[in-house]
């Protein structure tokens, strides 16, 4: 009887195991009117990087309060409030998706924002599309979202320009560094998140 006691406690062991190594999940919400066509080309992309499972929300509104009228562009802390008051704690991460030009006080405009502390982001393929086809588009989709998802992991801006987190300011900047973190902030990354 001892043996069978042992071999039940090992199998309930190893199935609390395996329940506790569930992937970590990062949702993602189309804000506004953005289409949704990228996300099927961005969800293989994020679940690769970031080792997670993604799930797809119903859209958000666009918060009429994050438009700044004298400066047509709409303020993304606005859109990070409104991803952070939808945050559900089973979720690692939420990302937003927008399709309209957005700032920063202190910047013309900024391809994203990231909260690290409530673990938000958000990025916009308005200035993305300049130029694009849809496989370029897709790729500078990818660039922002693995990039602002990246700072809420905590990683800062990198000085290789090759690097993911590599600050762009404008599209041939991210179009050069394309999606992928160098050595440091892989490295980084997988300390951040207990990997």
């Amino acid at each position: 009887m001892g043996g069978l006691a042992c071999i039940l406690g090992f199998v309930a062991a190893f199935i609390q195991a395996g329940a506790s190594v569930r992937k970590p999940l990062i949702a993602v919400v189309v804000i506004g009117k953005a289409s949704r066509a990228p996300l099927e080309g961005l969800e293989p992309i994020l679940r690769e990087t970031f080792g997670a499972e993604i799930v797809v929300l119903p859209p958000l509104a666009l918060p009429s309060s994050s438009w700044n009228a004298s400066r047509r562009q709409y303020l993304s802390t606005k859109l990070l409030d409104a991803l952070a008051s939808v945050k559900k704690p089973e979720w690692e991460r939420l990302l937003g998706i927008a399709d309209v030009d957005l700032y920063v006080p202190d910047l013309n405009f900024v391809f994203g924002e990231a909260d690290p502390r409530r673990g938000v982001a958000v990025f916009s393929l308005a200035r993305l599309r300049a130029g694009a086809d849809e496989a370029l588009l897709l790729r500078r989709a990818a660039t922002e979202a693995v990039h602002e998802l990246g700072h809420t992991y905590g990683l800062s801006h990198c000085s290789d320009p090759t690097c993911v987190m590599w600050f762009s300011n404008t599209l041939s900047e991210s179009d050069r560094k394309g999606a992928r973190f160098c050595q440091a902030h892989a490295r980084e990354l997988a300390e951040n998140r207990g990997s």
